[in-house]
């Protein structure tokens, strides 16, 4: 079986499969297995985290020493980068309090 590329170079093919070509090219190409339409699986979106998901996760213990040297143990963590710290806290954050850091970071990144 050849691969894909060797059958776009092989019957000179655009590279961009799929539009534009003739019903008898998406026919043939059909038979041999391929698709010129773009499946539901490929397209994959990211999946937003529940509030109460993103608290287990992000609301983490402190171990940097300069935190723990001036009184911080825990801190909200950032969600793509984990090394930023949101802001420290010398007691376990509540719920609430996560939520209040999260709308305020949210204001800055989308300008809200």
């Amino acid at each position: 079986m050849i691969s894909f590329k060797e059958y776009i170079i092989e019957n000179k093919l655009s590279k961009a499969y799929g539009k534009g070509l003739a019903k008898s090219t998406q026919d043939r190409l059909s038979q041999k297995g391929w698709s010129h339409e773009s499946s539901k699986e490929e397209v994959s979106e990211k999946k937003s985290e529940t509030w109460e998901d993103g608290y287990k996760r992000r609301v983490v213990k402190t171990t940097k020493a300069s935190h723990i040297e001036s009184g911080f143990k825990w801190r909200i963590r950032g969600k793509e980068r984990p090394e930023i710290s949101i802001k420290l806290y010398k007691t376990k954050p509540d719920f609430e309090e996560f939520k209040k850091q999260m709308k305020r970071v949210a204001g800055h990144e989308f300008g809200g």
